[in-house]
């Protein structure tokens, strides 16, 4: 009886492990348009900003994908009303 408590354990943990790993990367490129709003807007310092700065750097070489910048454009722009006064995403 405790196996098979500790096998549907085992298995929902090993689940949830799968769902996270697969959410991360949306999450994590999604989430630099809330970043962009807040630096847009003056709330973050400058050491925030340095820290952010090498936390987002992995975006970086999407710049080079074509097509992507504009797509981020996009998103920070006018998902994001983002008015950073021009194209210095990625």
């Amino acid at each position: 009886m405790n196996t098979d408590k500790h096998g549907l354990f085992i298995r929902r943990l090993r689940r949830r492990i799968a769902i996270g790993l697969l959410c991360f990367p949306i999450v994590y490129v999604l989430s630099i348009g809330p970043i962009a709003k807040l630096d847009d807007s003056g709330l973050i310092g400058e050491r925030a900003n340095n820290i952010l700065c090498v936390l987002y750097a992995p975006l970086k070489p999407l710049g080079a994908i074509p097509g992507m910048r504009q797509i981020f454009n996009w998103y920070l722009f006018r998902v994001w009303n983002c008015d950073t006064m021009g194209d210095n995403t990625l």
